[in-house]
């Protein structure tokens, strides 16, 4: 894939994935249940970026004589006023307010559910870490507020990889490649993703790519100092030779590797702790909800990046001669190409 150019705002790619169906155990309330619909509600706060998005919408009910039936904007749009803001908590005392207004400049890409149903609010601040913040929904003509209480985690320290002088990442095939942190305070979830970045030259014309590799999801507890995770060299390269396509004439370079570790509030933690155990987080229903009169999580979600990473020698050329690899026409430490030699 190309280069994205995105930031990082409400996700969970990574953390890869954005449960459009969420329910609360504490009522016995389901997203797609009977009877009176449910506010549902999402915010993930991010405290690197200044930009706070929150999505309204409600419960969707299904028609249990149509089971083919795909929702309408309607069925899922929360269509009276809301008024919606957050506060900022310190030492158990409010000390700031801020506001979320409509925000309709957001690229929108709902998969099942139609486009028009994303109703989004958006607030200018930049969330503190190991600060407390609560969310007010405030419904007047349903006479409902809905309420969430979060705590930000503190920032990890990622101890491998690092951008320093002779460390080099390798990753072959039987060798893997282990990632190390120090969780930071407050509990959380996280999850590792590589981004291996190559150029690609076509004759005239030189184009950048990156392959994205997403590592699994690992819980953090508080009596954790250090948390490990390991990216399988096998892994790699059949993961490259899945995402790169064969192309006949063309000149590829691995350029630099980029990594990132996400880490996820404790909420975010608790809602998909089935999917964790399992090794794998889905879009399956699940029964945790932080809110209060309605169904959906207020949490955190913040990013450490680590850029211009460099890959061995090793692994370079293996990149270029494996036999799962050496189509892709990657060059390897001498700047050659091991399908040149048999065009010859």
């Amino acid at each position: 894939m190309r280069l994205p150019t995105q930031n990082l705002r409400i996700i969970f790619s990574a953390f890869v994935v954005v449960l459009l169906f969420l329910s609360a155990c504490s009522n016995d309330i389901e997203v797609n249940a009977t009877g009176d619909p449910v506010p549902v509600v999402w915010c993930l706060l991010n405290p690197d970026v200044n930009e706070q998005y929150v999505r309204l919408g409600r419960s969707f009910i299904p028609d249990p004589n149509n089971p083919d039936y795909r929702p309408v904007a309607d069925s899922t749009v929360w269509a009276t006023p809301a008024y919606i803001y957050v506060e900022e908590w310190l030492n158990n005392v409010p000390i700031k307010i801020f506001r979320f207004d409509p925000f309709f400049g957001a690229t929108k890409d709902s998969g099942y559910f139609p486009k028009d149903n994303l109703k989004l609010y958006k607030a200018d601040f930049k969330p503190a870490r190991l600060a407390t913040y609560r969310l007010y929904v405030h419904l007047p003509d349903d006479k409902m507020i809905i309420s969430g209480m979060t705590k930000i985690p503190g920032q990890p320290t990622i101890y491998d990889p690092q951008n320093l002088p002779g460390r080099k990442i390798t990753l072959q095939n039987g060798v893997s490649y282990t990632v190390r942190w120090a969780p930071g305070a407050g509990e959380g979830m996280y999850q590792g993703q590589f981004n291996f970045m190559y150029s690609e030259e076509n004759g005239n014309e030189s184009s950048d790519y990156q392959v994205a590799m997403n590592m699994e999801p690992v819980l953090g507890l508080r009596s954790v100092t250090l948390l490990t995770d390991g990216l399988n060299g096998n892994r790699f390269l059949k993961e490259m030779a899945k995402q790169i396509p064969v192309k006949d004439g063309v000149i590829r370079r691995v350029c630099n590797v980029q990594f990132r570790l996400f880490k996820a509030g404790e909420e975010l933690a608790l809602m998909t702790l089935p999917d964790v155990q399992g090794s794998s987080i889905s879009n399956s229903l699940n029964q945790y909800s932080n809110l209060i009169n309605g169904i959906g999580i207020f949490s955190s979600l913040q990013q450490v990046v680590v850029n211009n990473l460099e890959l061995s020698n090793s692994t370079i050329n293996e990149l270029a001669h494996s036999e799962l690899t050496k189509s892709l026409r990657f060059k390897d430490i001498h700047d050659v190409d091991i399908n040149e030699k048999h065009d010859e």
